[in-house]
């Protein structure tokens, strides 16, 4: 068995999305000795009063020393402006709109400086992200970074602020170009950026760029993110290598052993590398502590069972397995009646040879069912327990109903209810329709010859 490897990749859905706040460097005061980061994070005043100490120093370097992109000469801001300026890129941050809109909005219309106006621009737009309107954020933003008034530290994190809004708006190849540039002109490396760069690669479906993106970026990092381990999975998911996905999945799930997500992304991995033991075995400790807990997974747990029955010696042990999984998830309600869950009841009881259950179960699928299937095996568990009548009738009713491969199976097993209720001339129409079906030709014949049938 399968399993669409979107079972594995709707798993990591919320995963794959890496943060995409944007954190927007702050206004600085002119003559101030404080840097914009400070300001954002509120250390000003400990800067004044600490700006001999290392950390304060380091704030204030440039943190792209060989960028080839010419910083423009920044004048800072006046002091009208930076106490507004700063409060609303603060508000910001912090998620109050109505703050930011009221402080920034003047000042991205007609502040007195360019350096100024970009940096309001860089706070509205953080504000249009958060209130959903992507498209209005990547539009100011990209006012904000072509304005050519940013100081180095600001546009680089903002083209990689960039580069995220445009993953939020699913353009990859955008993405992916912003990504470039940033890499191009700030002669630094990024682990994040890398990052950025394997989500959109594996968003476009170039699974071996968002490997080896992602990979960089672990190696730029004493803390990779799960999720970069999920992007790489997933994309080794995608080219069919399931044993690098599982090393990896193995590994993360050895750190986080109740992550219900990462268990099921091991069992996915599992179940398409054909390795069904070590998928169930994955998958009873997930059902005994309560991890599965939509129809899917009590489904694909079930199909496992009954596979595995079909294919044994013994198939009973294995069969029953599966009828367990499924009456488990009818009782807590996860299962919901219907054609799907009854017809794989019924099959996993014919599986153990209990065709009375299996009778029941198809029965129950029958209403639902499209084509004439269940009937079928309905009809065929019955005629097996004797019980010629409802055989006849379950047979009837698929027939009636088509839509099924074995129509010749049917009528040949039609014909021998017929003929235990001594309706030999039903038996013989129902012989007659069997004999026009390759599968059962040779059957029929041999059985109306007997009953000396004439051409």
């Amino acid at each position: 068995m399968k399993l669409d490897s979107r079972w594995l990749v709707c798993g990591l859905c919320s995963t794959l999305a890496l943060a995409l706040v944007p954190a927007i460097a702050s206004a600085q005061s002119a003559g101030s000795k404080c840097s914009d980061m400070q300001m954002l994070q509120g250390k000003c005043d400990q800067q004044s009063k600490k700006s001999n100490q290392k950390s304060g120093e380091q704030e204030q370097k440039n943190q792209y020393p060989n960028a080839t992109r010419k910083q423009p000469k920044v004048t800072g801001v006046g002091p009208g402006e930076a106490k507004p300026l700063n409060e609303g890129l603060a508000a910001a941050n912090s998620g109050d709109s109505a703050t930011a809109l009221k402080d920034l909005q003047p000042i991205a219309d007609s502040g007195k400086s360019a350096y100024a106006k970009s940096l309001a621009m860089l706070g509205l737009a953080q504000v249009k992200y958060r209130g959903g309107d992507t498209k209005g954020a990547i539009a100011l933003q990209k006012q904000a970074l072509d304005s050519n008034a940013l100081d180095n530290n600001s546009y680089f994190q903002g083209l990689e602020t960039l580069a995220q809004m445009y993953i939020a708006d699913e353009d990859y190849s955008d993405a992916l170009t912003t990504l470039d540039t940033w890499t191009k002109e700030s002669g630094a490396q990024s682990a994040d950026v890398y990052a950025l760069q394997g989500n959109a690669y594996y968003r476009l479906q170039k699974y071996p760029q968002a490997v080896a993106a992602i990979q960089k970026a672990k190696s730029l990092s004493t803390k990779p993110q799960a999720s970069w381990d999920q992007i790489e999975m997933a994309s080794y998911f995608a080219m069919d290598k399931y044993d690098d996905a599982a090393k990896l999945a193995e590994a993360a799930l050895a750190k986080d052993p109740n992550n219900s997500t990462l268990l099921q992304n091991v069992i996915a991995i599992y179940i398409n590398a054909h390795q069904d033991q070590k998928a169930l075995a994955l998958l009873e400790r997930a059902r005994a502590n309560g991890q599965i807990k939509d129809q899917a997974g009590y489904m694909n747990m079930a199909k496992m069972y009954d596979n595995l029955g079909q294919n044994s010696s013994n198939p009973k042990t294995n069969a029953m397995k599966a009828v367990g999984v499924l009456q488990e998830g009818m009782s807590k309600g996860i299962v919901q009646p219907g054609y799907d869950s009854y017809k794989l009841l019924g099959d996993s009881y014919a599986v153990a040879g209990d065709y009375k259950n299996a009778v029941v179960a198809y029965g129950k699928a029958a209403p639902d069912a499209k084509t004439g299937e269940v009937d079928f095996l309905r009809g065929q568990m019955l005629e097996q327990l004797d019980q010629h009548k409802a055989a006849r009738d379950a047979l009837k009713q698929a027939v009636a109903k088509g839509g099924f491969k074995r129509v010749g199976a049917a009528y040949l097993t039609l014909g021998n209810a017929e003929l235990a209720l001594k309706d030999k001339a039903a038996a013989r129409a129902a012989y007659e329709q069997a004999a026009q079906d390759p599968e059962t030709r040779a059957d029929a014949q041999r059985t109306l010859k007997q009953l000396g049938h004439k051409k």
